[in-house]
């Protein structure tokens, strides 16, 4: 009954715009499981919108469906569903010879003639890239931009791949809002030209704005930052279970509170681990977790940022892949190898130097920067 009444409002709403002329600076655009805050709402958007609120710049924000997770919808956004569904219908329609950017595009050109003739705006502001075309295609003279979410690095499929960027980046002149320097260092010297040189703007972050340095209290809980979702294949699931299930047994003498991933959708049996008399699971706030666990285990989770922000040193799963080391190949992480034993040994030693490595990566969300950046992308129109 939810997803239905979602439908019918966005239905409306659209409806509406047909005929009512609306003019934003902004439109914010995020799939739904980006809802990641108690009360529902998207952390990664918060910051921006308060200093819109603040600066008197007026926006929309429109929410994706997400059918593959039951999260809460944010009550601050639009819901985009009757679009989104009518977008994946028209998409079974445009020809196999046509790129997927060059379908969206189309499908936002047609659209635009409908429900978006009486509605115009100057920017675009997504996550993951999403609906990029689609916008492009709705007004051409925008300007486009794709939040920071989690990790980027030189091998990131969606951001860069042997030196190239991504077609859905560059064939609609999107510019990236990164979180720290460091991340601007790693695409810039690893990309064939200088796209991202010139498309990217560091504007650091509000979703660590919370995280509050942690008092150096050693004890052996292990905070495990779990990564069983669909974004993995089975095998992949498989590989990261196994390696926990004999890190697990192997270091009996910690204590491992397992947190699930926001979009964990029973990919493993969580009982293979729970039967095991050292393992528990934990939830609720991160920052409340933290306060609970000397360390971190994860096989790649961003989550190792944010222990590290706070001196909490993380170790990784020991999983032959590429995919999985980008904290040691891609980021350097200080201690890669080490392990729990050892971080908990040399605990002290090791809590100033990860709270700096993290803050080259994560700075706090700057006011200036962000304005700057949508002046910037009109400059370079």
């Amino acid at each position: 009954m939810k997803k239905l009444y979602y439908f019918i409002n966005s239905f409306f709403f659209f409806v509406r715009n047909v005929f009512i002329k609306n003019t934003y600076q902004i439109i914010f655009y995020a799939p739904s499981h980006f809802n990641r805050t108690e009360g529902a709402e998207n952390p990664f958007f918060n910051g921006l919108l308060e200093i819109c609120n603040d600066c008197n710049i007026s926006y929309l924000y429109f929410e994706e469906p997400d059918i593959y997770t039951n999260q809460k919808r944010s009550s601050s956004a639009i819901p985009f569903d009757f679009i989104y569904y009518l977008i994946i219908f028209l998409r079974k329609f445009m020809g196999s010879e046509m790129s997927f950017v060059e379908k969206d595009k189309k499908i936002g050109r047609f659209l635009k003639k409908i429900f978006f003739r009486k509605l115009s705006f100057e920017n675009y502001i997504t996550i993951s890239q999403s609906m990029l075309s689609f916008f492009n295609g709705v007004d051409s003279n925008a300007k486009l931009f794709d939040l920071q979410h989690g990790t980027i690095h030189a091998d990131k499929e969606n951001y860069l791949v042997d030196g190239k960027v991504a077609e859905n980046l560059k064939e609609n002149n999107s510019h990236l809002l990164l979180s720290g320097n460091a991340y601007k260092e790693l695409l810039t010297k690893n990309e064939n030209g200088n796209y991202f040189q010139n498309h990217i703007e560091v504007i650091g972050t509000s979703t660590f704005a919370e995280v509050k340095e942690k008092s150096v209290k050693i004890n052996k809980n292990v905070l495990v930052s779990l990564q069983f979702t669909h974004d993995h294949s089975d095998i992949e699931n498989q590989q990261i279970a196994d390696s926990l299930e004999q890190l697990i047994k192997k270091e009996d003498t910690f204590h491992f509170y397992l947190r699930n991933h926001p979009r964990f959708n029973n990919e493993i049996d969580l009982n293979r681990f729970l039967s095991l008399p050292n393992v528990s699971l934990i939830s609720g706030k991160l920052q409340e977790n933290f306060s609970k666990c000397s360390l971190h285990l994860t096989s790649y989770s961003t989550t190792a940022f944010e222990a590290a922000l706070q001196g909490i040193p993380s170790c990784f799963l020991p999983i032959k892949s590429k995919k999985f080391d980008i904290f040691n190949s891609q980021y350097s992480y200080p201690f890669y190898n080490l392990s729990l034993t050892e971080l908990h040994t040399n605990y002290p030693d090791f809590y100033n130097q990860v709270k700096s490595w993290a803050n080259n990566f994560y700075q706090p969300l700057n006011e200036n920067n962000f304005l700057a950046s949508l002046q910037n992308a009109k400059q370079e129109d």
